[in-house]
């Protein structure tokens, strides 16, 4: 029997061009962290397409924009708003069932802006942050930016200039990122360009209660994994030619070494001072540790959970409990199985 006290009402809404539709059967979204674009799917019954927009619509449309707006349990007379909105991109594909009555359209979020143009362009005395910037309203995207020092040419050679040789604005973003120990993700028309969140940073709390005739917790499905490959640990060495100054560095972390059993990565960055070298080991070295640890979740849909959401684990008392970053959430709301979220996630290393 369903406690009333905590039983919901999710409700959810599609728009396409700005236009309601009541059609919708079912939809879900994807987001990956800033790795790529988030993706949706939204399917559409064709009987309950409202005149004007049948299938003869679909059949000619040059281009359509797709809002996704959800609320867990939202007030009487609910009208989707901006805080309710889960998704704003472009439909990349349509498809049509017509023994089903269905519609279905596939895109993804306005990443999408960065990534299907390619381009060539050069960067004279620029940071990070500078051509973030610069990027984000060449396609239309309010930046949130946090300020970064160094010139990007410093990365790329020693006379500060950059020439990107017919690539995409989010390859140059996503690698501009990762050298700076950034994420970069798009929101609505927002583009953020900004550290990793740090632990304690409004984490969202998944807890299980074992012990007893019945656990509980509030997931309904829990799977956590460890890696023994990565349990013996892992050393990152980075080595580097400065040109200007004539000279290699190289760094490794951890700098004490993690055993005669660890597994070794090497990588090469050209233009890197020591410092920048000790940074890049470091930052690579969590990023392929985290995975020693990871989780996967299912539990009941809320606007509380992405990517740039910190996970908390308690209650198994092992050394699973702890924090963890999301890789990839997947939200879906559907007539038949209601508004569910599943999430993936490695462990966030202390430190």
């Amino acid at each position: 029997m369903v406690d009333p006290a905590t039983a919901r009402s999710p409700r959810g809404a599609v728009r396409l061009n700005g236009i309601a539709l009541d059609a919708c059967e079912s939809w879900e979204i994807v987001s990956r962290g800033g790795a790529c674009a988030d993706r949706f799917t939204i399917r559409l019954a064709t009987a309950a397409l409202p005149p004007g927009l049948g299938v003869d619509w679909f059949a000619a449309a040059d281009a359509l924009d797709a809002e996704i707006f959800a609320s867990a349990d939202p007030p009487p007379g609910w009208q989707p708003g901006e805080a309710d909105r889960l998704m704003l991109g472009a439909v990349d594909d349509v498809s049509l069932d017509p023994l089903c009555g269905l519609v279905t359209l596939t895109g993804r979020d306005r990443t999408q802006r960065l990534i299907d143009v390619s381009f060539s362009v050069g960067y004279l005395n620029q940071t990070s942050s500078d051509i973030a910037t610069a990027l984000a309203k060449a396609h239309g995207l309010s930046p949130v930016v946090t300020a970064t020092t160094t010139p990007i040419g410093t990365f790329y050679n020693q006379n500060h200039a950059s020439l990107t040789q017919r690539c995409s604005a989010w390859d140059v973003l996503t690698e501009l990122a990762a050298y700076e120990g950034f994420v970069a993700h798009v929101v609505g028309e927002v583009l953020y360009f900004e550290p990793l969140p740090a632990a304690g940073a409004g984490a969202y709390a998944l807890v299980w209660q074992g012990g007893g005739d019945v656990a509980a917790a509030n997931v309904t499905r829990l799977r956590l994994d460890r890696s023994l490959t990565l349990a013996g640990g892992v050393t990152v060495t980075v080595r580097s030619w400065h040109a200007r100054e004539g000279q290699s560095y190289s760094a490794q972390w951890p700098q004490d070494g993690a055993g005669a059993n660890a597994l070794a990565y090497d990588f090469i960055a050209a233009g890197l001072t020591q410092d920048q070298c000790r940074s890049f080991a470091e930052a690579r070295w969590r990023e392929i540790a985290q995975h020693g640890l990871t989780l996967c979740a299912e539990l009941p849909g809320d606007d509380g959970l992405d990517c740039r959401t910190l996970l908390t684990l308690s209650g198994t008392g092992t050394a699973w409990d702890g924090a963890y970053l999301p890789d990839c959430v997947e939200r879906s709301l559907s007539t038949a199985e209601g508004y569910r979220m599943r999430v993936t996630a490695r462990a966030l290393l202390a430190g």
